[in-house]
């Protein structure tokens, strides 16, 4: 009988494991990374992609805040790339002009860096445009998860998405797009 009752109880603790497990993963992993970044930067705006893509091209600047290697595999078409360590000085010296009377939309790999950036500029992004600064939720991953358009540095249409490494590639779903290297 006690046999009965320790098996029936691993068995009862491991099917609430199992549903408990399952609920947790209903959230994409980019979702919970997103949620946690919300959290964390107040002082910034979020969109959704589809929010974005209804916007008109002329009401923003999209700033690609990752590293060059990164950008010329791909980024969203008409991006600036933006040193992910400029500071708020140099952010404002460089790109200042180019925001008045526009919104200031920013992404990465995931939106942490771009959340960072955003959070440090966001004085200058709000009094040069009269909005927070904005992080386009789940960032270029997310994008690609959801079969969008990616171009090349030369503006070619691409399937490639650069991981940044491997911790944070594991959130790209189509893992034969993945690329170090931009096309040639």
């Amino acid at each position: 009988m006690k046999k009965r009752l320790i098996f029936g109880g691993i068995a009862g603790v491991a099917l609430i494991g199992a549903v408990g497990g399952a609920l947790l993963f209903q959230t994409s992993d980019l979702d919970r990374i997103h949620a946690g970044i919300a959290a964390t930067h107040n002082n910034v705006e979020h969109i959704a992609a589809d929010d974005f893509v209804a916007l008109d091209s002329d009401e923003f600047v999209l700033f690609d805040v990752r590293e060059a290697d990164e950008f010329a595999v791909s980024h969203l078409p008409g991006a600036v790339l933006v040193d992910p360590d400029i500071t708020a000085a140099e952010f404002t010296t460089r790109f200042g002009d180019s925001l008045e009377g526009k919104r200031a939309i920013f992404y990465c790999s995931v939106g942490v860096r771009s959340s960072n950036l955003a959070d440090r500029v966001a004085e200058l992004v709000e009094d040069s445009t009269g909005n927070a600064p904005v992080n386009l939720i789940g960032g270029l991953f997310k994008w690609r998860n959801e079969g969008r358009e990616l171009v090349t540095a030369s503006g070619q249409s691409t399937g490639d998405i650069h991981p940044y490494d491997d911790y944070w590639g594991r959130l790209i779903e189509d893992r034969e797009t993945i690329s170090y290297k931009p096309e040639t």
